[in-house]
């Protein structure tokens, strides 16, 4: 007759007998649930308290054992669940991923017209791009696909065919798909969506090559000549003119100052000396997010004074100085309500001016701001045109903002000809 089997979790004989050091020592065996057998050893100071140790290790091997069960069980449904549960799609992880980056909303003085963004996440402005991008150029192209359906190959198609090299349209579009795609795809990675990030083997989309440009002096006054304020036309109803614009266009030619900081200086930024003024850059406008004047710079290094020192400049500033009315902004450029002016008003009022002048070049703020860095760099250094117009690194200030001479310097006496002469 079979010998019964021993029930699971239950000891063998576990007498223990006592070792030459005085410690009694338990030796034995059981079954598991699947019927594997495991040897068991314990000891103790007493023959209860080894009998004890070993009834205790096979319970706590039984309750682990019913630990791994319950949590193989879990995992199993969730399995089950996963497969009845529709994929997640690329648009679905993306609008997860945009409401997770948007940044806490800024909070703004009213009063001041002035903002402070509450923690050190990207800008609105920055989240609005990515929103817009992601939204308008590849959520409709992109967006119905399961999240792990997506290859590299379904990515390389659809960015690099939102450029066109004929119009050479579309450049900054594309490069900035695949940045926000591949924030995406690794906060799906992070998410456990997915296992790898098949954005980051897209190929390079190309920079379109834009010269920087200078303008020549006779450009730069018949600039100042359009914008001039012009007396009142008779009959001519409206508001009176005023020397705004015209002083901005001033004030840009003769920093490079980006046009959010141009037009955010108030007057406790200035400081007006006999032959010199003070300009301290500790802010800029924003308009994307609401309009308001952001109470740092673009960048640290962007946060400078400017000495300005022409004769031109001293001026304007003197004869603005002399004319101020007192306004909750305080701006320099005020509107007629004592409001900071609009970087899109401006850009469309120098926009006008340049067309009624008949001018025909294109020209921007950022003209102007080019202008200045080439200028700079020309009579000092290219860390100088950083400086200048408050660039993190030279780097950039070379690739954008400054224009080479067409002439090379005459460095003819470091070239050896001499053999030339020789008979």
């Amino acid at each position: 007759m079979a010998r019964a089997k021993t029930p699971a979790w239950q000891l063998f004989s576990n007498d223990p007998k006592q070792g030459e050091d005085g410690r009694w020592i338990a030796r034995s065996y059981y079954n598991d649930e699947s019927g594997i057998r495991h040897s068991v050893k314990r000891s103790g100071r007493t023959h209860g308290a080894a009998k004890q140790a070993m009834h205790n290790a096979v319970a706590e091997a039984e309750k682990r054992s019913q630990q791994l069960k319950a949590e193989a069980e879990r995992l199993k449904k969730e399995a089950e669940q996963a497969k009845k549960a529709p994929a997640l799609t690329l648009a679905e992880v993306a609008e997860s991923w945009l409401e997770r980056r948007k940044p806490a909303p800024v909070q703004i003085d009213e009063t001041l017209q002035s903002g402070t963004p509450p923690t050190t996440q990207i800008r609105m402005q920055t989240w609005i791009s990515y929103a817009d991008n992601l939204r308008n150029h590849v959520l409709p192209k992109l967006g119905h696909l399961a999240l792990t359906e997506l290859r590299t190959p379904h990515f390389e198609e659809v960015i690099h065919k939102m450029y066109d090299k004929k119009t050479l349209e579309g450049y900054r579009t594309a490069d900035m798909a695949k940045q926000v795609l591949s924030q995406v795809m690794d906060y799906a990675v992070r998410q456990g969506h997915r296992l790898d990030n098949p954005v980051r083997f897209v190929s390079k989309v190309p920079s379109r090559h834009k010269v920087p440009v200078k303008l020549p002096t006779a450009t730069l006054a018949a600039v100042q000549d359009a914008v001039r304020v012009r007396q009142p036309e008779s009959g001519v109803g409206g508001p009176r003119p005023t020397s705004r614009l015209s002083d901005v266009v001033l004030l840009l030619q003769g920093t490079g100052m980006r046009v959010g900081e141009g037009l955010g200086i108030r007057w406790n930024d200035i400081k007006i000396k006999d032959a010199m003024v003070l300009v301290t850059v500790s802010g800029t406008l924003v308009e994307k997010e609401g309009f308001y004047r952001q109470v740092y710079p673009k960048s640290s290094k962007s946060y400078r004074t400017l000495q300005l020192t022409n004769p031109v400049l001293l001026e304007m500033f003197r004869r603005r100085y002399a004319n101020k009315t007192e306004t909750r902004t305080n701006a320099v450029f005020p509107t007629r309500n004592g409001t900071f002016t609009r970087l899109s008003n401006l850009r469309t009022d120098l926009k006008k001016a340049m067309k009624i002048a008949g001018l025909s070049e294109k020209i921007t703020p950022h003209t102007f701001r080019s202008t200045v860095g080439s200028g700079v760099a020309e009579a000092f250094s290219d860390e100088a045109a950083q400086k200048q117009l408050g660039h993190s690194s030279p780097e950039t200030t070379r690739k954008h903002y400054i224009q080479r001479p067409d002439l090379v310097p005459d460095y003819s006496s470091g070239i050896d000809m001499n053999w030339l002469m020789e008979d």
